[in-house]
């Protein structure tokens, strides 16, 4: 557990749910996970656009770490994975990132596998705030997220070049999205929410410790 500003390594364990079950990283899942198939989504490459760097960042307690952990079905098969990066022991935050299958996303898997993770972050792993980035066009990642408690604190627009897949902003079935993209003629940038989930908000929701 962690408190106090004082790193104590917990002990990761196998985390089971009603479909679900996450356990820790492994080299082989690594491989695994370069099988999976592409996903269809017109704009997924577009989903883990690097955050800026943040010059005025205290990096005097957060680690350049990343702990990972898979999702797996009950039967044992790999779905997913997620991660936690710029791990902060004074703060007791870390980021999260998150990623499915293709095969396996938009059937609840990922909510299910994150209200089981965040009992376990906020329990045994003693973290007091968790902090995530995304796509504000993955509208069904946002929702996601806010069904679990996270709050907005703000936006950032990130550059992503000339990708061949924003000409599709021109057809009128994408119409919508066009709110969540700035372009002209040399250059396009997307935007990205910044939400945060504390410990104390998420057990005010009824959010259980694990």
């Amino acid at each position: 557990m962690i408190g106090g500003g004082v790193e104590q390594e917990a002990e990761k364990r196998e985390l089971l749910g009603e479909r679900v079950k996450i356990r820790p990283w492994r080299r082989a899942d690594t491989l695994m996970q370069e099988r999976w198939p592409r996903y269809s989504e017109p704009f997924s490459s577009l989903w883990n656009i690097p955050r800026p760097y943040q010059a005025d960042r205290d990096d005097q307690f957060w680690t350049g770490a990343t702990e990972a952990w898979a999702i797996e079905l009950r039967s044992g098969t790999l779905i997913g994975r997620l991660s936690l990066r710029e791990i902060d022991r004074q703060r007791q935050s870390a980021r999260l990132g998150i990623s499915l299958a293709q095969p396996y996303v938009g059937q609840g898997f990922g909510g299910e596998a994150l209200r089981l993770f965040l009992a376990y972050y906020f329990g045994s792993l003693g973290y007091q705030r968790m902090v995530l980035d995304v796509a504000a066009f993955n509208r069904r990642a946002v929702r996601c997220y806010q069904r679990l408690g996270f709050v907005g604190l703000g936006s950032e627009w990130r550059h992503v070049g000339n990708e061949p897949v924003l000409r599709l902003l021109d057809e009128e079935q994408y119409q919508h999205l066009r709110p969540y993209f700035r372009r002209n003629r040399f250059d396009a940038q997307v935007e990205f929410y910044e939400m945060e989930l504390t410990r104390e908000a998420w057990l005010a929701a009824g959010g259980a410790l694990i």
